[in-house]
């Protein structure tokens, strides 16, 4: 009889341990860690735009895992450099298209992101792109963006320039576009512009990298517009506002995307004084937003002020983590995939990112998650003055495709 219950009692520990080892085996398999792959040009021409997104998305997952992590699970961050190369970015993607529980974000060549659309969408796999190219994002496909599209942004200009024009006149409009493929997408615009009436009386492409733009600004003036609008990226900006300066051309110019701290540290007081720029995101000089006062800390170690850029893609990731984050909570960690983590963008409404966007939120029809912008223009003194609160940001190739144009 003590033989029998010895043997009971030996048996009951063996498989209380197996168990207890098949238990903790899957909660350790459970708990894997999520990989985030952002693909950005941390060098070459257009670095000073690009490199701090790569920065803030490295610097938030960091952080993200010193909170433990998204529900337990360790976050990986893979930052590439792609240079601005378009066979680095097809290499970067067809090494990492198939790893497992792996997110992805491309913020490189805009043309690129386009040219990989369909690969994208045969591949089911989601990419996320903070920058804004309306091409890449409509029709609507697996290219998903926390930001309007650039020829977006030059339909809201209209929209804003329509709403306080006085004159009996049509206002004239001049382009000024950074010579790069989502730089030029505005003029995919001007049937907008001028369907409100708005006349487009010249279009300009600056080189990714001027030393002197003095013939694209006479060239400009001379065409007598009421406002420019350009697609001008840091090292652009600083040439144009410098030259434009030295030429005495006082017309009211709106960036595409306002790096305005940015712009203070590269361009004298003089020549931004007046500049006006697109946010689709809250930026730096408001500091009583939960979301600034993160990238600020998150930021601390680079330097004191993060940059628009900066900022904007610290919201993104943190809309990239909660559709990582909806995947795994539908259909688990070991069947999170390209489709789970689509149909977790589709699932954000509403979401704000601690404040530092207005409102995001994904459709089938529109994947821009963003349609919020307003307009803020610089001050001799280095400080701030909103122009226009937010406004809805037309979505123009749905509209153009809707009107036959």
């Amino acid at each position: 009889m003590k033989a029998k219950n010895l043997l009971f009692v030996v048996l009951f520990v063996l498989l209380a341990l197996i168990s207890t080892s098949s238990f903790n085996a899957a909660i350790a398999k459970e708990k894997g860690p999520i990989n985030f792959v952002y693909v950005t040009d941390l060098t070459g021409p257009i670095n000073a735009q690009a490199a701090p997104l790569g920065w803030a998305v490295e610097d938030y997952f960091k952080w993200r895992n010193e909170q433990g992590g998204i529900n337990g699970h360790k976050v990986n961050v893979e930052l590439v450099d792609t240079k601005y190369q378009l066979p680095l970015i097809r290499s970067a993607y067809t090494r990492i298209k198939d790893r497992k529980n792996t997110a992805i974000s491309f913020d490189s060549l805009s043309g690129g992101i386009e040219a990989l659309k369909e690969q994208f969408k045969k591949d089911q796999i989601p990419v996320l792109m903070i920058t804004g190219h309306g091409p890449a994002l409509y029709p609507p496909g697996w290219v998903i963006a926390t930001m309007s599209p650039y020829d977006d942004a030059l339909c809201v200009t209209a929209d804003w320039i329509m709403a306080n024009w006085k004159e009996k006149r049509k206002p004239r409009l001049a382009l000024l576009l950074g010579d790069y493929a989502s730089g030029r997408s505005p003029e995919m615009a001007k049937w907008y512009c001028e369907q409100k009436g708005i006349e487009i009386v010249g279009t300009e492409y600056v080189p990714l990298l001027p030393t002197d733009t003095s013939d694209l600004l006479i060239r400009t003036r001379d065409k007598k517009p009421d406002f420019v609008f350009d697609t001008l990226m840091p090292g652009q900006i600083k040439v144009v506002l410098r030259d434009k300066q030295r030429l005495g051309i006082k017309i009211p110019q709106v960036n595409f995307v306002f790096n305005s701290f940015l712009i203070t540290q590269t361009v004298p007081p003089e020549a931004y004084d007046g500049y006006m720029g697109i946010e689709v995101a809250r930026s730096w000089w408001e500091k009583d937003v939960p979301g600034i006062q993160l990238a600020y800390k998150l930021y601390a170690k680079r330097g004191p002020t993060p940059p628009y850029a900066y900022i904007a893609a610290v919201g993104a990731a943190m809309v990239w983590e909660q559709a990582v984050k909806n995947a795994i909570e539908t259909v688990g960690y070991e069947k999170m995939d390209g489709k789970s983590i689509m149909d977790g963008f589709m699932k954000i409404k509403d979401f704000t990112a601690m404040g530092i966007y207005k409102e995001i939120t994904y459709t089938k029809g529109d994947l821009r998650g963003n349609k919020w912008a307003k307009i803020s223009r610089l001050n001799k003194d280095g400080s701030i003055k909103p122009v226009a609160d937010w406004m809805v940001v037309p979505h123009n190739l749905k509209l153009k495709a809707e009107s036959g144009k």
